[in-house]
């Protein structure tokens, strides 16, 4: 009895570890060795598909992009303090890299040293890339980034850091934040991105359109990684987009700052559509995103119209990329 005990905890314990169809059993995104901070920590033994085809650094462009990757799927960043942190905030650490000669403009740098402490807050602590932070803000705009909304399978290009994989489950949600509902000036906003590795379910349907009302009214608080975003140019000073020298100077997107929160740990919706109601220390004000549908009434969610087509098998820009053997054909996101 006791053998036939054990044999059942070994088994259940398998399919929590290497769910069927996972494909390959070898991960090759690595998390810390530890749990999953906040509230990713329950799907820490759920790896998605996208966790056994695409590793840390994604597809390899050049040395400096590699650790910018590396850096926008970090989950080991400590969570003692999490920062507060406001449009305010954002634009001083926009000014503070603006005068850093070591950064260049419009590529990652090559060293990401000045970042971590690039910033002195008034109470003398210093703030930077890998420190964790909380924004309180309205979403302006949520979708799934770098998806062809036609073809979503086969058109485009994905992103190198997760391998240039087609499709929504292997890409990342891109949320425009403000500080306030009615904000009109996108550069006046900031940029938080939920990563797709370990990504739970329930934030897979962040830009569904049962939800974009609702969070265009009531705040949501933000918690992740702070991250600066070598890639792009943030807004210029008078409040136009910014020209990026390493794009032919074309026009690069309008954001405050290049400073993100990236990757997202942690998810509250605030049950009031005024920001003054929605103080941090009232945890009465505050309930996790998982639980949004229950509070809207909702029998279901509706994914994005992109985010209809889905595949374990995504196709790949990325040159030398190759899928591995799968086991078991009916795999789930």
């Amino acid at each position: 009895m006791e053998m036939r005990f054990s044999l059942l905890v070994l088994s259940i314990l398998a399919v929590i570890l290497f769910p069927i169809g996972a494909g390959a059993r070898k991960l090759k995104f690595t998390t810390c060795g530890k749990p999953l901070p906040l509230q990713l920590r329950p799907f820490t033994h759920r790896p998605q598909r996208i966790d056994y085809l695409c590793g840390n650094t994604g597809c390899f462009k050049n040395a400096a992009n590699d650790k910018q990757n590396a850096q926008k799927n970090n989950f080991c960043a400590s969570l003692n303090p999490i920062t507060q942190v406001t449009l305010k905030t954002f634009s001083d650490l926009n000014d503070a890299t603006n005068n850093e000669p070591s950064i260049p403009k419009g590529e990652p740098p090559p060293s990401r040293t000045k970042l971590a402490n690039i910033l002195t807050l008034a109470h003398g602590k210093k703030l930077g890339e890998g420190r964790i932070v909380s924004f309180v803000g309205y979403v302006l705009d949520a979708r799934h980034s770098n998806v062809d909304k036609d073809n979503p399978l086969t058109a485009g290009n994905g992103e190198s850091v997760q391998c240039n994989l087609l499709g929504c489950a292997y890409n990342d949600i891109h949320i425009t934040l403000a500080e306030d509902s009615n904000e009109q000036k996108l550069c006046r906003t900031v940029v938080a991105e939920i990563v797709p590795h370990y990504r739970p379910p329930a934030w897979d349907l962040f830009d569904s359109p049962d939800y974009t009302n609702f969070l265009k009214t009531h705040p949501v608080k933000i918690t992740g990684q702070l991250f600066f975003d070598g890639s792009h140019v943030p807004c210029t000073a008078d409040g136009k987009a910014g020209l990026n020298p390493a794009r032919d100077n074309a026009k690069d997107f309008e954001r405050l700052a290049l400073w993100e929160i990236h990757p997202i740990y942690g998810i509250e919706v605030c049950k009031h559509t005024n920001l003054a109601q929605c103080d941090l220390s009232d945890r009465q004000a505050w309930f996790p995103f998982t639980e949004l549908k229950t509070w809207l009434g909702l029998s279901s969610v509706r994914p994005a119209e992109k985010c209809k087509a889905t595949t374990a098998d995504p196709n790949s820009k990325c040159p030398g990329f190759t899928l591995p053997a799968r086991k078991g054909a009916n795999h789930r996101h």
